[in-house]
């Protein structure tokens, strides 16, 4: 009995290289994209982090019946630092602590964050940065009393952009924290009536 030897047949070198081609065009193609969803990914993870640490500051407030502050600060995020005045407003750290009455003030460490923790980078660099808060008194720390509202008498605007592309091509976050204590991530470029991202 024989065998067709064309049932056997295997590629052959030109159908080889054109799929290596395409493959290779695909990628090519698919880059710019992947690095645009990646910057998005550090964006928005370093954002819900702080997110995160504000609504725990607030939550700590109210739980302890106690001050507590949120603080951006050029310091590391470490027990060590609970009592620093390094404030910022483009640091890339925060402190949440808790703060006594006492006429020279106590402090206590709850948590603290750096942007690298959620930039996917263990070095001293980041493409993420907090740009700028912006509020009436253009303040690097929020205080939460023990009702869980705020101290400023406006709301207090955290925005996270990227070093590496401008906000057209990647999606820049904003936290807003309202006088009232509610905490928001939005997106300052989303300016549509119905857009539910919109700040």
């Amino acid at each position: 009995m024989l065998i067709d030897s064309r049932m056997n047949r295997g590629f052959s070198l030109v159908e080889v290289m054109v799929v290596i081609t395409l493959m290779v065009i695909l990628v090519m193609l698919a880059m710019p994209s992947l690095g645009i969803y990646t910057e998005n990914s550090k964006i928005r993870s370093v954002a819900e982090a702080f997110a995160s640490s504000a609504q725990k500051a607030r939550t700590e407030a109210i739980r302890t019946n106690q001050a507590v502050q949120l603080i951006l600060t050029t310091d590391s995020p470490v027990i060590a630092n609970v009592g620093t005045s390094n404030l910022s407003s483009t640091a890339g750290n925060w402190i949440v602590r808790s703060v006594s009455d006492d006429a020279t003030p106590v402090y206590t460490f709850i948590e603290g964050k750096d942007a690298r923790e959620g930039s996917g980078r263990s070095d001293a660099s980041t493409s993420v940065s907090i740009s700028g808060v912006s509020n009436s008194a253009a303040t690097s720390a929020i205080t939460f009393n023990s009702a869980g509202s705020t101290s400023l008498g406006a709301r207090w605007l955290v925005d996270f952009t990227s070093s590496s592309a401008a906000c057209t091509p990647v999606r820049c976050l904003r936290v807003i924290i309202t006088s009232s204590g509610q905490v928001k991530m939005c997106e300052p470029a989303a300016t549509a009536a119905n857009d539910t991202r919109a700040c």
